[in-house]
């Protein structure tokens, strides 16, 4: 994923309001990243995070590394903030449905709740 960085904060804030129709995630510093504005993708994440081992934010550094996209930030000292825009979402979801599937099948899946069994359901992971 391209990284630009915009120094004035300004100048980012306005491109967030630009760009919000856009955006995959919002990191912002009060809320972190709280939702996928993809239903599809917050779907994933929704499920996933039933597992201690998966975050929105461990989500969100593989679409980082992972995808095609650019991540727009702006680091100042009153905190960090960025955006994502994906150049492909529909390859961009199978990345990251076959990234949440890979962490959960090593996990041990001996003793569940209710949550994680209707993860795996969604996930199409068989125990």
């Amino acid at each position: 994923m391209k990284q630009t960085e915009i120094e004035k904060p300004a100048e980012f804030l306005k491109l967030i309001a630009e760009n919000k129709n856009n955006y995959l995630y919002n990191d912002h510093p009060s809320d972190g990243i709280d939702l996928f504005t993809d239903e599809q993708i917050e779907l994933y994440g929704w499920h996933a995070i039933a597992f201690d081992d998966i975050t929105y934010r461990k989500i969100a550094e593989f679409i980082e590394e992972h995808c095609d996209g650019e991540f727009v930030f702006n680091d100042h000292p009153m905190g960090f903030n960025a955006y994502a825009v994906l150049s492909d979402v529909e390859k961009a979801r199978v990345q990251i449905k076959e990234f949440i599937v890979n962490i959960i099948t090593k996990l041990d899946l001996s003793e569940l709740d209710d949550d994680q069994k209707e993860a795996l359901k969604f996930f199409g992971i068989s125990k």
